[in-house]
């Protein structure tokens, strides 16, 4: 889910599968056919929305392991700029003809510089270590338990990684290092996992709590949608929270939510604190999702 000026676009695994709601009309409209075809890629699709002011929507096709864009101006085709090799989880474009990435490497760094051809410039970052004795824990083990999402302030040039229980707010005004990364644990965690040649997986221990599935950003706050639920039991009553956190990691607000939101988003170059959610709602026999504004 990503936020242009009053345009969200939402990933969706439907054919066209990229909802583009305009905040101001409520005009709602879809694009991005499936498939191998020109113009066509596969879901699970990541949106960033126009970071560098060329009016591009950047995808990241997990599935196809290939980062293209659609203009903004003809939201239609999709034109392909690389493809990467299997295990590159998510992509950002975070400066022009740069990127980061995430992924299940197999090797002692979690992250990737790339450059615009897609190829490998740097690698930085080790793996959370909060577990004891989760250094022993085979890499790919950990990298599929501490899966990423990404989002971006352009103007302060800082990113953020998010997985379940571990940010790390990544400085790259000057060249991405070890030393440009802050780490911060947001929950206690724990997990069970297999990284043989078998066939990794890694999954919450019963009785941990969700965590953050969820970040959005403006220039100045963090947004952490975060579920205090504990995994695999009942979560009748407990509701998801906003965790507001400054960029320098400090914790600033908490929100309670009276509605069930399972993505955010927020303007990037915004100044209002406004963010906004993918909301499921019920209603009767009718189900359906509804776009929600929380003023922070």
């Amino acid at each position: 889910m990503s936020m242009y000026q009053n345009e969200l676009f939402i990933g969706d695994s439907y054919a066209p599968m990229i909802v583009h709601y305009n905040l101001i009309t409520r005009d709602t409209d879809r694009f991005l056919n499936k498939g191998r075809g020109k113009g066509e890629t596969f879901p699970p699709v990541a949106p960033y929305a126009n970071p560098f002011g060329d009016r591009k929507l950047y995808l990241y096709s997990k599935q196809m392991t290939t980062m293209g864009f659609c203009p903004l101006d003809s939201l239609k085709f999709f034109t392909p700029l690389f493809t990467l090799p299997f295990g590159y989880f998510d992509v950002l474009p975070y400066e022009k003809d740069r990127y980061i990435a995430a992924g299940m490497f197999g090797d002692e760094y979690r992250y990737r510089v790339l450059n615009e051809e897609g190829t490998v410039i740097a690698s930085f970052g080790d793996y959370p270590s909060f577990l004891e004795g989760e250094n022993a824990i085979p890499i790919n083990a950990r990298a599929m338990f501490h899966h990423v999402q990404f989002v971006n302030s352009y103007s302060k040039k800082k990113l953020v990684s998010k997985s379940n229980y571990v940010v790390d707010i990544i400085d790259y005004s000057l060249d991405i290092a070890n030393k440009s990364m802050k780490r911060i644990l947001l929950a206690p965690y724990d997990y069970d996992y297999d990284g043989s040649n078998r066939g990794t997986w890694a999954q919450e221990k019963r009785g941990i709590v969700i965590g953050a599935t969820a970040v959005a950003c403006d220039d100045t706050y963090i947004y952490l949608l975060f579920n205090p639920g504990f995994v695999r039991e009942e979560n009748k009553g407990i509701k998801k929270e906003i965790w507001v956190m400054d960029w320098d990691g400090q914790p600033v607000k908490k929100l309670m939510l009276d509605i069930d939101v399972m993505r955010i988003t927020a303007d990037p170059y915004g100044n209002d604190h406004t963010v906004f959610g993918l909301a499921y709602k019920a209603n009767g026999e009718d189900e359906y999702y509804q776009i929600v504004k929380i003023d922070i």
